[in-house]
């Protein structure tokens, strides 16, 4: 498995317009690309900055950005609140995943729930 970091952010009073683009409109786009096994979404509330991680089957599926219509739209709604500054995304293999059973529960909340 192998895992897509993307790091960018929105200004603090931006962040819940920003969560709620991923949540209702990016992580449904990508359940439709093939090799997508799931993601998780990191912010920092004082700074408006954050970081996802995308798992995927194998490297050329991490590494390819999608192209369907409903992507596209999910992007350019996260564009639109971005501060535009981001670090460069990066590609890795994943060697280990391990969650504890209150972390499996909490996974299974609808997403933007936790």
């Amino acid at each position: 498995m192998y895992a897509m970091v993307v790091q960018g952010g929105t200004t603090p009073p931006n962040r819940h317009e920003m969560n709620r683009a991923v949540t209702e409109l990016l992580l449904p786009a990508l359940l439709s690309e093939p090799g997508f096994r799931g993601a998780v979404n990191l912010e920092n509330r004082a700074t408006g900055d954050g970081m996802m991680l995308t798992f995927w089957d194998t490297e050329e599926q991490a590494q390819r950005r999608p192209s369907s219509t409903v992507f596209r739209e999910a992007l350019s709604a996260i564009l639109r609140i971005s501060t535009g500054e981001r670090a460069p995304m990066s590609c890795w293999h994943v060697n280990a995943v391990q969650f504890d059973a209150k972390a499996l529960e909490l996974a299974g909340t609808p997403a933007g729930s936790i």
